[in-house]
């Protein structure tokens, strides 16, 4: 691991020097995915207003439009987050202008460096829930490193994958990637950060599902873990009453109905509200503008999409999701490489899982976790991981257009 820490100085010349050498191809950008990035722009869109609704405040004088409104509320989240999704632009290119083909040949220290990160981050502060989880700067600025870590993950897996000639059979085959992604595995959850563990598992899973895994073998696995559940549940029960409450919570909120179960009692609330087409922006009696749901615009940002647009907003951004989930799976299929195709479906598995969780315990179908939805609750981290991966995504899509285009090309003139 140091031999690999001491190569950084020579990495960062080998960037410089590729970038001289390798000017990006212009031919490229003919590939580029144009229905995936409007849909997230789209989605960073309905994000911003969300937030802007979600951190208004009541107004006491009558007002009777929206622009009069405006000049009343704060501005400075919701205007943040637009300078995140900004620098997520920056972040998306980037992973643009390199072929994909580098980060696989960089996987060893984007893994390295990503469990360096993880290690350092719990001599951190801890906070709510003992947790140490982030890296603090300027004036309460935070940096989660869990969450890039999620990209680097990614590319270590889908690189791991993508170099078997042939799927996993035995347990023997599953030994060695499962002691790779457990180390940082295992360190996400020192902090202990359980939500953000339980995507890097569906990260995991979904490379396991599409490589063709042995069936036999995942059954196995899923039912080691349904009864690892019962020794864990004793554990928490002992020393985790932070997420032991989160479960109750799920299992009946009227429970603590002022305490812990308020998040969950008020955004089913605000989403059953709001009828066909919502009560729109700064609505008087609002749960966004009477501050009822205190997380509202990071983890329970979808109920107050709901609130302020209505049954009809919430089923157009579930549907950009699905789109944006389904577009992601037929690229996949488009890959001119395994190690494309696999990291594509890691970021699919890793949205998928954060969108299905979120809306999940917005609706009261599965337990509250920290699991923002992407691109729309508020996060920096957040927003830079998923406009990496969105980026990563493109990068895949874009290169394995001009290349079989280019092989068309080939065969037409042979013929």
């Amino acid at each position: 691991m140091l031999k690999l820490f001491k190569k950084i100085p020579a990495l960062f010349g080998s960037v410089v020097r590729y970038i001289r050498e390798n000017p990006f191809d212009r031919r490229y950008m003919r590939g580029f995915d144009w229905p995936i990035f409007l849909t997230v722009c789209a989605l960073i869109a309905f994000g911003i207003i969300s937030i802007y609704s979600a951190t208004s405040i009541p107004v006491e004088e009558e007002i009777n439009s929206v622009t009069e409104m405006m000049e009343y509320q704060p501005i400075a989240t919701a205007r943040l987050q637009l300078i995140w999704a900004i620098g997520g632009m920056v972040a998306l290119f980037f992973m643009i202008y390199f072929d994909y083909g580098v980060f696989g040949r960089l996987s060893n220290i984007i893994y390295w460096a990503n469990i360096f990160l993880l290690l350092f981050v719990l001599f951190t502060t801890r906070g709510r829930g003992n947790m140490a989880g982030w890296f603090s700067w300027g004036s309460g600025r935070t940096f989660q490193p869990s969450e890039i870590g999620k990209i680097a993950i990614i590319i270590s897996l889908s690189k791991m994958f993508a170099d078997r000639k042939e799927p996993i059979k035995t347990v023997r085959d599953l030994i060695p990637l499962m002691i790779y992604f457990m180390l940082p595995l295992i360190l996400i959850l020192a902090q202990p950060d359980v939500g953000t563990a339980l995507v890097y598992v569906a990260i995991f899973a979904g490379l396991l599902f599409v490589s063709g895994t042995n069936w036999k073998l995942l059954a196995g696995m899923v039912c080691i873990l349904m009864l690892m559940m019962v020794p864990l549940w004793y554990i928490m029960n002992a020393t985790d009453s932070f997420r032991l409450e989160r479960i109750m919570v799920f299992l009946n909120p009227e429970s603590d109905p002022n305490g812990a179960g308020m998040n969950a009692i008020n955004s089913r609330i605000a989403v059953g509200s709001a009828g066909l087409w919502g009560k729109g922006l700064f609505a008087d009696g609002s749960f966004a503008a009477l501050n009822y749901i205190p997380e509202d615009h990071t983890d329970f940002i979808f109920a107050i999409t709901c609130e302020t647009f209505g049954f009809v907003g919430a089923m157009i951004m579930v549907g950009l999701f699905a789109f944006l989930l389904i577009r992601m799976l037929i690229l996949a299929r488009r890959s001119r490489d395994m190690f494309g195709n696999y990291l594509i479906v890691g970021i699919m598995s890793m949205m998928l899982f954060h969108v299905v969780e979120n809306i999940g315990m917005i609706l009261g179908l599965l337990p509250i976790t920290g699991i923002p939805l992407p691109f729309v609750s508020y996060g920096g981290s957040n927003m830079l991981t998923n406009m990496a991966g969105i980026g990563l995504v493109l990068n895949v899509a874009m290169r394995s257009k001009v290349q079989l285009r280019k092989r068309n090309e080939y065969k037409e003139a042979k013929l």
